[in-house]
């Protein structure tokens, strides 16, 4: 929005209400309907752009009062079509609601603002002045000295004091507030809110506090700086009697002994917005700020949002079946002749620009694409003799297959951006934008054709070099690979003890590991359960393998291959550049919460943070995670063997695992909480969490609505991953059109209605109740397919997916809508999957929190990789976070 517009239409929000008002509309026809509320819509973003918030306020409003007359017409039904196609669908007219809302509040401080003005200043335009001198001081500024400006501090950039152990931080939220929750902060104490009252003096204040917090006080002389904070304060407004504003009144004024190193500031957003941000620095994540009613909010909250009749249906979401030999029949004869008149003048210049843009764009995949041949066929050469020897099965074949299988999926990647490039000549001279005459497209169609050939010549290599590989299966079902021996023969080591013996035979032989019995220790006594875990821990010698590099790097150690384990290793990658649980496993804060009344005793969580130790201790080039695979093979069969195994189910499994070691954090029921979701949360929580329950699970909403009474239904389910279905018949498609088909609606047939005491027709919709602080999302590439015999098939669909900016809010219930938890995500890994159900491999890309860049993690191999490889058809499963990246605790 531009500088904003004095105000002038009002001195408050009722006077405003007075223009919104609709004229008589009954005898208007819903065309016209339609083309007045767009044109509102036209209006309102038209003064967005000019800074006037009154006319925007009333012109959104009016908007919603038009299209409330249309949603009631009794033809509205029938016209539902057409006014999505004008007005736009769901999204759109929540994103409307969510600028009016933001304007009604914006309005709200201005009118509050220019009442208390006037009895100070006398000219409004000395007023404006001003305002616009300190806009320009503040705008001058980098983002933190502006903040030091205005005396306030991120939770950035307290985080990053806090790092340092330069800051003191008082808390001066009631006692019982801060030992439900608190700071994990040594130098941070509380100043309770009961004690502190108008008038005191900073030695009448320290004369309140306990003996162990005057010592804390004392240090505010010494200390770099001082931050204070409460639930929620930003800043505080002049003549405000909060607890948060006396207390910086006492140090400023009334504290004459002390000389503050630097000028005191208030925490952002206060401690819930840091809460929301660095969960892991929290005593208690899950705590909740007291709730406070605001009335001022009503006349938002009350817009109807949505009625039956406005559920975007499975059915009405168009996707364009992208396929390489097919394109989307467009209709153009019916373009106007005033459109292709301004086209044509246009023409020319644009034509140029374009065919250049093209150019340069192919220019481009050609030299990916030809640098990719060359290895392809390397590679390619390499397989075939090993084949040729029978050794396609052996370790060394295996590695060959497995390289191979990448560079064909970017060969399969570079040949659709190859059939995009042509698709879109072929539009563009359809627009009669480009010229069949035009040299230059003439060439780049040339170098299209070519590049259609050598691609076609790599498909027949990858279904012949797919038959040879059926074969070596077929004749090598039961192939596994050696095990490495962890001490060699001419080792002078003592002899081993009996239970080390036997405990290195355990994690060496593989007919052990496949066969050794689970054993029940719920049947032993308790006392003497935690004795043998107790002892157990103390005398593991775990068997990472370890081999010694140099200038590895922290984070960037590799994962052994231990036979078809790199899904495993995939997504332990991915979890070890997950910065918050990286940060919770190196500091050792986990052992705080370990539970050992569960089925997995804790081992879980042990082994997953031991091994993040070793990958991020920077000395290894790669590590073996014997003991975990041991581990998760004790308790899930599945994960015995050298079999080949979905990534996607050992991350949920291993998940849940996480959550259940874990889940000792002990959360303090509401008392009369009616709010359905929250009662459904605490039943799955069982009034105990966990940081892996903080980090990763969320929340759906299941909402069944009855066609006929409109009657509603809702229940809710956790879940630690989204598993989007992929668009059927459509090669290219984007990650919010997946999104789009998960969370729209579908229709029911035969749901017992409770109001209509029958069965009836109903609409299921599905929306996020409880967003994560960490979303993962499943790309359901594999399914049964009948025409195989029921056998999995994998889904080959290049999904685009976003680095940055993943929006959500599309996706939510009201009452998470509504929350002040980020709703914008960034990417940090994607677990791909390589090749079909026959064959696979799994790699992992990450963004390194501690060196901000992308690495690729081919098992033992880490490599840097370059942002614009990240997003590929390989992308299984996708790692989106709003958290602040943590450096890494190394």
């Amino acid at each position: 929005m531009a500088h904003l517009k004095k105000l002038y239409l009002g001195t408050s929000l009722d006077d405003l209400d007075k223009y919104t008002a609709i004229p008589e509309h009954r005898n208007l026809g819903m065309k016209t309907l339609l083309n007045t509320a767009n044109k509102l819509l036209e209006v309102a973003n038209e003064r967005m752009r000019d800074g006037d918030e009154e006319l925007v306020y009333i012109t959104y409003v009016k908007y919603f009062n038009m299209l409330s007359i249309i949603r009631k017409r009794p033809d509205y039904s029938k016209n539902k079509s057409e006014v999505h196609k004008i007005l736009g669908d769901n999204t759109d007219n929540r994103n409307a609601m969510d600028k009016l809302e933001i304007i009604y509040k914006s309005l709200s401080i201005r009118y509050k603002e220019l009442e208390t003005s006037k009895s100070r200043i006398s000219s409004s335009n000395l007023s404006t002045s001003a305002q616009s001198i300190s806009n320009d001081v503040i705008n001058s500024l980098s983002a933190p000295e502006a903040y030091t400006k205005l005396g306030i501090i991120s939770c950035e950039e307290l985080y990053k004091r806090m790092q340092q152990k330069s800051v003191l931080v008082m808390d001066c939220r009631s006692s019982a507030d801060y030992d439900a929750s608190h700071l994990n902060y040594y130098c941070s104490f509380n100043v309770p809110e009961e004690l502190i009252t108008p008038g005191m003096s900073a030695g009448r204040l320290q004369a309140r506090l306990s003996s162990k917090d005057k010592a804390s006080w004392a240090s505010r002389s010494v200390k770099e700086s001082v931050v204070l904070m409460d639930w929620s304060t930003t800043e505080v407004q002049d003549g405000s009697s909060t607890p948060i504003a006396v207390l910086l009144d006492i140090l400023q004024n009334w504290d004459p002994d002390v000389n503050y190193r630097a000028p005191l500031q208030i925490l952002e957003g206060g401690y819930e917005n840091f809460l929301i941000r660095y969960p892991t620095y929290c005593t208690n994540p899950s705590v909740s700020a007291p709730k406070i009613n605001n009335n001022d909010n009503d006349a938002i909250d009350d817009i109807e949002y949505p009625s039956i009749n406005d559920i975007t249906m499975k059915e009405d979401i168009v996707i364009f079946d992208s396929k390489e030999n097919q394109r989307p029949s467009i209709n153009r004869a019916n373009k106007p002749t005033t459109l292709r008149t301004q086209q044509n003048h246009l023409k020319q210049p644009q034509s140029t620009q374009v065919i250049e843009e093209i150019r340069d764009q192919h220019a481009t995949l050609l030299q990916r694409a030809e640098e990719n041949d060359r290895l392809l066929e390397d590679a390619s050469k390499k397989w075939r003799r090993l084949h040729s020897a029978g050794a396609s099965q052996s370790s060394e074949g295996q590695e060959s297959l497995y390289n191979l299988l990448q560079l064909e999926s970017e060969s399969k990647d570079n040949r659709l951006e190859n059939y995009r490039i042509r698709d879109r000549i072929m539009k563009l001279k359809e627009d009669e934008v480009l010229q069949d005459d035009n040299e230059t497209t003439r060439q780049i169609e040339i170098k299209i054709a070519e590049r259609q050939r050598l691609d076609e010549k790599h498909e027949r290599d990858r279904l012949e070099r797919e038959r040879l590989l059926a074969i070596a299966r077929e004749t090598k079902p039961h192939y596994k690979p050696a095990v490495e021996p962890t001490i060699a023969p001419n080792d002078k080591s003592p002899p081993l003890s009996p239970i080390d013996e036997m405990q290195h035979r355990i994690l060496n032989d593989q007919s052990i590991i496949n066969s050794r019995p689970v054993y029940d220790r719920a049947t032993k006594p308790r006392n003497e359960s935690r004795a043998a875990v107790t002892e157990t821990e103390a005398s593991r010698i775990r068997d990472f393998s370890p081999v010694i590099g140099h200038n590895v790097g922290f984070g960037l150690t590799g994962l052994k291959n231990l036979g078809n384990t790199c899904y495993m290793n995939s997504i332990l990658q991915c979890l070890s550049n997950t910065s918050h649980l990286q940060d919770f496993c190196v500091s050792n804060e986990y052992k705080k919460h370990i539970s050992r009344q569960n089925k997995t005793n804790g081992q879980v969580i042990e082994e997953v943070a031991a091994l993040i130790k070793e990958l991020w201790n920077g000395q290894y080039k790669c590590v073996a995670s014997r003991d975990l695979r041991y581990i998760v093979g004790q308790y899930q069969k599945t994960f015995r063997g050298v079999d080949q195994q979905d990534s996607h189910e050992f991350l949920t499994i291993l998940m849940d695992w996480l959550h259940s070691d874990l889940q000792t954090i002990k959360v303090r029921r509401r008392a009369n909480s009616e709010l359905a979701w929250e009662k459904s949360w605490l039943e799955f929580t069982k009034s105990q969490e966990s940081m892996i329950l903080h980090l990763f699970y969320g929340q759906i909403k299941s909402t069944v609505k009855c066609v006929t009474c409109s009657k509603e239904s809702a229940t809710y389910e956790c879940f630690s991953n989204l598993s989007m279905e992929l668009p059927p018949n459509a090669n290219l498609c984007q990650l919010n059109q997946c999104m789009d088909l998960y969370f729209s609606g579908e229709k029911i047939y035969g749901w017992n209605c409770p109001k209509c005491n029958t069965k009836r027709d109903a609409i299921k919709k599905l929306d996020i109740s409880k967003l994560p602080p960490i979303l993962v999302v499943h790309l359901k590439r594999f399914y049964a397919d009948p025409s195989n015999s029921g056998g999995y098939v994998k889904k080959q669909n290049y999904v685009q997916f976003p680095l940055d900016n993943l929006e959500m809010k599309p996706y939510l219930a009201r009452v998470e809508s509504m929350s002040s938890t980020p709703k914008t995500f960034r990417l940090y890994a994607v677990s791909n999957h390589y090749g079909t159900m026959e064959g696979g491999h799994y790699t992992a890309f990450c963004k390194s929190a501690k060196y901000d860049r992308w690495f690729k993690f081919d098992d033992q191999v880490v490599s840097p990789l370059e942002s614009s490889n990240v997003v590929s058809s390989a992308a299984y499963i996708l790692f989106y976070t709003w958290l602040p990246p943590l450096k890494g605790t190394c």
